[in-house]
């Protein structure tokens, strides 16, 4: 079976004087750090795995893992796994938005505790 995750040599060809076997052989990653797909649509859980560690060296040009590299992409990783939970939920989120909301309690429990404008009384 061939290998999903895409690599810095199945999307990079360098020169040849650049070319290094051992950086061909890094993940290519996303912008939040996730494994993209050697042949789009092959395999889209990959989107969901995200890459924090040395291997991202290669597609980030800094090191990954690190705790200095912390601050810097962390926010990106929790940011996309944030959107990608909320958006695969869109449906119940919507629903819960556009929907009839029942009430929790029943009007009698509460109405008598409601302002109410006062009745002035006519004057002759």
């Amino acid at each position: 079976m061939q290998e999903p995750i895409a690599l810095w040599r199945n999307r990079y060809e360098p020169p040849e004087d650049l070319r290094d076997d051992n950086l061909g052989m890094h993940p290519y990653l996303g912008s939040a750090h996730e494994y993209q797909e050697k042949v789009p649509g092959t395999a889209p859980y990959l989107k969901d795995i995200h890459v924090f560690n040395p291997a991202g060296l290669v597609s980030f040009g800094l090191p990954v893992g690190d705790i200095h590299s912390i601050r810097r992409d962390v926010p990106a990783i929790v940011w996309r796994i944030s959107h990608d939970l909320f958006f695969k939920d869109w449906a119940h989120h919507e629903a819960r938005i556009t929907g009839d909301i029942t009430p929790d309690f029943e009007n009698s429990l509460y109405a008598a505790a409601v302002w109410k404008q006062p009745i002035k009384a006519a004057t002759p």
